[in-house]
């Protein structure tokens, strides 16, 4: 399945690790020498912020099927928001996201939505894109349009988490970010209105089968890995690993439990 070509997009690399909490605070004293806590993490209380996605799929899901076999060339469609501490107030806006990975590199457009506009243009083929949406906005909008409607791709699950991102003050980018709390819930219309009794948590212990909460650990870089990212995986012995917040959610809700292999060769 191949994406269309890429409009205005991050380019990276991410590297995951699967930890508890004490090495995630390892981590967190790790990175203070090199980083700062990112804009939107240093306004909260404990550093952290909450995102929340709502992804799209097409009617056979093939979109997590092409991650579940790790096809070398893969997308996912989703649309994020950054819900506010009191939801009756929230009018934050919402990004339109197709996150590509070619082999081991990712490529990310967004473009941002107003938030009384989005709904209307991923149910509607035919709506016109606002005026007021230009530039490297409406390219990444028209992307995930293009998407979205040629595969017939729509709304299937919520996942929220809470993360603490960690920004480089001596690279040109390179992010380190901490999720926990990854929770999901089936939501099949394009709607970021959730049932709050609703979550599944696809992090807790009895889900992954350990002791402990999971937090996912990720660097983010864009070419060659700094060597202080080198350094901290190195000194705590971390281990990598792969971990699609997509992909659990589906195997939550959606999915008859298999073993890894079976998996492999669905």
């Amino acid at each position: 399945m191949q994406a269309p070509s890429d409009a205005e997009r991050i380019e990276r690399r991410e590297y995951k690790y699967l930890t508890d909490e004490a090495t995630a605070a390892r981590v967190r004293e790790a990175v203070r020498p090199f980083c700062r806590l990112d804009a939107h993490g240093a306004k909260k209380p404990g550093g952290c912020y909450t995102i929340h996605s709502l992804y799209f799929d097409t009617p056979d899901l093939a979109l997590y099927v092409a991650n579940l076999r790790e096809l070398v060339d893969r997308f996912k469609l989703r649309a994020r928001t950054y819900p506010a501490d009191r939801p009756e107030k929230d009018s934050a806006p919402v990004f339109l996201e197709v996150k590509r990975r070619v082999n081991d590199v990712i490529l990310k457009t967004r473009g941002q939505v107003p938030r009384s506009q989005w709904a209307r243009l991923v149910e509607d083929p035919g709506a016109p894109i606002p005026p007021s949406i230009t530039g490297f906005n409406r390219d990444a909008v028209e992307r995930f349009l293009a998407l979205a409607h040629t595969f017939h791709a729509g709304p299937v699950n919520a996942v929220r988490y809470e993360r603490e991102a960690w920004v480089s003050q001596i690279d040109h980018y390179a992010r380190v970010t901490i999720d926990r709390c990854v929770r999901s819930q089936p939501q099949g219309r394009a709607s970021l209105e959730v049932e709050p009794s609703g979550w599944r948590y696809t992090d807790h212990p009895a889900s992954q089968q350990s002791l402990a909460s999971m937090t996912i650990v990720e660097l983010k870089f864009t070419s060659a890995v700094p060597r202080w990212m080198m350094h901290i995986v190195q000194s705590l012995d971390l281990m990598r690993s792969s971990f699609s917040k997509y992909g659990t959610s589906i195997q939550a809700w959606h999915e008859a439990p298999l073993t890894l292999s079976q998996r492999r060769t669905a």
